[in-house]
């Protein structure tokens, strides 16, 4: 009886341990699908901020063009803003923020970029790239167009881009989540109902600087500058699956 015993008790330790192998499979699988953070811009830096910190663990640091505002606060959140003077007047360099790391390259790997904004500003702009229409090995990045916002991608095989819907020009933080999948380009805005357009992008891998704030190379009137006017408070770029 004592044997029957003890080799029951053993069978139920490792049905245990089985379950518990399982679960932390299923955690595994899980945290998969969650992806990797890339980087995390928290953007509360103090006001006068040259550097813009990444407080995950890639070290992703910024540097913050003199035009850039830093430490405002708008509707209790702390973020960078954007004025409105010297958007259309020429380059201005100084209004960018750039982060110089190939890891921000998507290249054919499931990617996502989420971002926080606040803006009033309507018109061609452009909140954050890397790459511009024209770059060697394609580009990405989220622009606003006549109030309403986009995730645009552009890869060795296609342009993929998707468009909200809303008005987001209205003075009011808003949250866009871009994915770039095998599936296509996906944008997520403040929640809501995904807008997908099912096409596949292909590579995406260029030597740019990533860009907050406008385009980092432009000649107007030839290639337009679309810098951003409002504020930003978060941006966070992810490696899916």
């Amino acid at each position: 009886m004592r044997s029957i015993g003890a080799a029951s008790f053993a069978l139920r330790r490792c049905g245990l341990l089985i379950a518990v192998l399982l679960v932390a499979g299923a955690c595994v699988s899980v945290a998969s699908a969650l992806g990797a953070t890339i980087a995390d811009w928290e953007m509360n830096e103090p006001p006068g901020a040259t550097k813009m910190h990444d407080s995950g663990d890639s070290g992703l640091t910024g540097t913050i063009g003199s035009a850039v505002v830093t430490g405002v606060v708008t509707d209790g959140a702390t973020g960078y803003r954007w004025r409105s003077e010297n958007r259309w007047d020429g380059v201005h360099r100084e209004r960018l923020i750039k982060v110089e790391s190939s890891r921000l390259n998507p290249g054919t790997k499931d990617f996502a970029v989420v971002l926080r904004f606040y803006t009033a500003s309507f018109g061609d702009q452009n909140i954050i790239q890397k790459g511009q229409a024209r770059t060697a090995g394609g580009m990405w990045k989220i622009p606003l167009f006549d109030g309403k916002v986009g995730c645009n991608f552009k890869g060795s095989v296609h342009r993929s881009a998707v468009w909200s819907r809303q008005i987001v020009a209205d003075n009011t933080w808003h949250t866009i989540r871009c994915e770039r999948r095998s599936t296509g380009v996906t944008l997520i805005l403040d929640g809501g109902t995904p807008r997908t357009n099912r096409q596949w992008t292909g590579n995406i891998a260029n030597t740019w600087p990533l860009a907050i704030g406008g385009k980092p190379k432009c000649d107007p009137p030839n290639v337009g500058c679309d810098y951003f006017v409002g504020r930003i408070d978060r941006v966070v770029v992810k490696r899916l699956g």
